[in-house]
């Protein structure tokens, strides 16, 4: 029984690190197709998003939403805050008017979508290889 708990502890950690690993990657990938090669400023209130953001080059983190080029927000806190959001649940994606784009887990794949409209409207365009989750429909 011992075993069997070590194994499911084991293997439970490398799955979920895993999961970060990946998330990691993907939120890079997203904020440097909006940079274009120059820094960005990012702020967050989730500590997740701020310890994944730590390690990519060329992200600087703010502590206020009014230094920042953009926001990563979980949950749709920046009510009083007019810059271009990136949310993680995708009826927040739909509900507010600042989300840029959207990024969360759906059936263990990431799914990733930006709204053209809502791009234009704070000029930012998306680069690279994730030009083609860039859709005309905001939902």
């Amino acid at each position: 029984m011992k075993y069997l708990a070590f194994f499911f502890l084991f293997f439970s950690t490398i799955v979920f690190g895993a999961d970060s690993n990946w998330e990691g990657l993907i939120m890079k990938e997203i904020l440097l197709s909006i940079s274009h090669e120059k820094d960005l400023n990012v702020y967050s209130q989730d500590e997740h998003v701020v310890e994944l953001l730590k390690i990519i080059k060329k992200v600087h983190l703010t502590k206020s939403c009014d230094k920042a080029d953009i926001v990563l927000s979980t949950l749709h806190y920046n009510k009083g805050c007019h810059k271009p959001e990136i949310v993680f649940n995708y009826s927040e994606y739909v509900d507010t008017p600042e989300a840029i784009g959207v990024f969360f887990w759906q059936k263990g794949r990431p799914t990733i979508r930006f709204s053209e409209q809502r791009l234009k409207e704070f000029g930012l365009h998306i680069d690279g290889e994730l030009a083609k989750f860039v859709t005309a429909k905001n939902y």
